[in-house]
């Protein structure tokens, strides 16, 4: 990259949403996890699933789509298996305790696995959960929608376990450190990733959050992603590093981000669309977080896709 900005997907397993043939227009370098199920034209595959993520889920296997709410599969898993303390404890940065000989050091990075690779299953389910919503709305719109329950986060609909969003949050971070080189900053793509992060920054952190928003254009599809991306077919995409860096360069002060967030919105409306071929699939909104509180967190500036699906947990 021409700027010294690194971007890496959150979470650690991606399950694959067409308008993914989005990212590799605007991050052609961006670092991923554990892709599932994306095309084998992406130019970037992510990670292999590690063995102790690929044996059988025995302990989960009881549990159905739609069950598994936040986090009752691993505090169950808790409550029978001592040795995921040696886990947890791990992924804290603690010390580990003396472990009595004969029990599987495997089993507990498993579980952890596991419980993000079923979310990742879950996720990639609740896309269909999604259209058949809006097929009810049509049909049912004279009825009256229900109010979903707020619990205290601003802009957000439901919130994860503090307990269980670090534990992904920490294998997350584990799994990606030898990526993670100077200014990085996560990018957002799952359905419940803002959930999660409003988690880790717990109240009054997440409420002391602004943000800005740039719309971008995009693509849904293998041939509209080739067309655009072809020799001097597409858009000059040039000046799109430099203008994101300068955003995530002024997160820490809201006055200076909104005022590059308009000269980034600028560019991409007099540049990128109008060189666009064609009339774009989609588009998509991206949100710059910007945190000015005195609260410390492990990470700089955040991306945030806001196309990857209601902040509505799994289950």
């Amino acid at each position: 990259m021409k700027t010294n900005w690194q971007i890496v997907a959150f979470p650690l397993i991606l399950p694959w949403r067409r308008e993914f043939w989005t990212l590799p227009v605007y991050f052609p370098n961006l670092q991923v996890g554990v892709p599932l199920n994306w095309p084998e034209a992406m130019p970037y595959q992510g990670k292999p699933l590690p063995p102790e993520a690929s044996a059988a889920i025995n302990e989960l296997s009881h549990y159905h789509p739609g069950e598994l709410l936040q986090r009752k599969a691993f505090q169950d898993f808790l409550e029978s298996r001592e040795e995921v303390e040696d886990i947890v404890r791990e992924l804290k940065g603690l010390p580990k305790e003396a472990q009595p000989e004969g029990l599987p050091s495997a089993e507990a990075w498993t579980i952890v696995w596991q419980m993000e690779k079923m979310q990742a299953h879950e996720e990639a389910r609740m896309i269909q959960v999604d259209q058949g919503e809006k097929w009810l709305a049509e049909i049912l719109s004279p009825e009256p929608w229900d109010e979903r329950q707020s619990y205290g986060a601003t802009g957000l609909k439901e919130m994860v376990d503090p307990e269980s969003a670090r534990l992904r949050y920490l294998l997350w971070r584990r799994e990606m450190a030898p990526h993670l080189r100077g200014n990085w900053a996560p990018f957002l793509l799952g359905r419940t990733s803002r959930a999660i992060f409003a988690s880790l920054m717990g109240w009054p952190g997440w409420n002391l959050i602004n943000s800005v928003r740039v719309r971008l254009p995009g693509v849904r599809s293998e041939p509209a992603w080739r067309e655009l991306t072809g020799e001097g077919k597409g858009p000059d995409l040039q000046g799109f590093e430099q203008h994101l860096a300068a955003c995530l360069a002024a997160a820490g002060n809201f006055e200076a981000l909104t005022r590059q967030a308009e000269a980034f919105s600028e560019y991409l409306e007099k540049v990128v669309l109008t060189a666009w071929p064609g009339e774009p699939d989609w588009y998509f909104e991206m949100e710059i977080w910007a945190h000015e509180g005195e609260e410390k967190t492990d990470w700089g500036p955040v991306l945030c896709w806001l196309g990857a699906g209601a902040d509505i947990l799994p289950g």
